[in-house]
């Protein structure tokens, strides 16, 4: 029976012979592993934009109450279409926490007076920014997350592209080196030399 030859296997598990080739694999792995530490870190920065986000919605639901409004003037804005609903800044009247009967202003679309709306008050009785959502701290993490991975890969893919430029740019370097020697064998014309 005939056998063959035992062969090494490819690569045989060296490092590439050319320093640039050297150079590049390494800074992959490097790369790489970086990666790996934006991804965990655009995690933990997710995670800790929501709680946060997920803390102040907390404190804004102790502080502020909901009441309901009643319109009792409309300064209509003079460039709106009439067709249009359009945002108008309308005084309103509303009982705060303690009782007392007050007014205040704020932008509406389409609420006509008389109309009833509902407001968000402080404890000290002023109109207040409406409490947010609880699903809200969980975009505000998502964002937060998805904006660090981004960032941080698209620094990564930056990265990699100078890695490339450079190694690209000694490769041809060394190629035109090599081709000056080879070329006069190759095409069988003699070298000045």
């Amino acid at each position: 029976m005939h056998r063959w030859p035992e062969r090494p296997p490819s690569g045989g598990g060296r490092w590439p012979r050319r320093g640039t080739d050297r150079l590049e694999d390494a800074l992959a792995w490097v790369l790489i592993a970086v990666g790996l530490l934006v991804l965990v870190a655009a995690v933990f920065a997710g995670v800790r934009a929501g709680a946060e986000a997920a803390e102040r919605v907390r404190i804004a639901q102790g502080e502020r109450v909901r009441a309901e409004a009643v319109v009792v003037d409309v300064a209509a804005v003079p460039d709106a279409e009439p067709e249009a609903e359009s945002t108008d800044w309308v005084t309103v009247r509303y009982t705060d926490l303690a009782g007392r009967t007050r007014e205040g202003a704020l932008w509406l679309t389409g609420a006509p007076v008389g109309t009833t709306v509902q407001v968000w008050v402080d404890r000290a009785g002023r109109l207040a920014p409406a409490v947010p959502a609880a699903h809200d701290a969980v975009v505000v993490g998502a964002i937060v997350g998805l904006g660090a991975a981004f960032t941080g890969g698209l620094l990564l893919v930056l990265a990699w592209l100078a890695v490339e430029a450079f190694v690209d740019k000694r490769n041809g370097a060394a190629w035109a080196r090599e081709w000056e020697k080879v070329e006069p064998l190759w095409s069988g014309r003699r070298s000045t030399d």
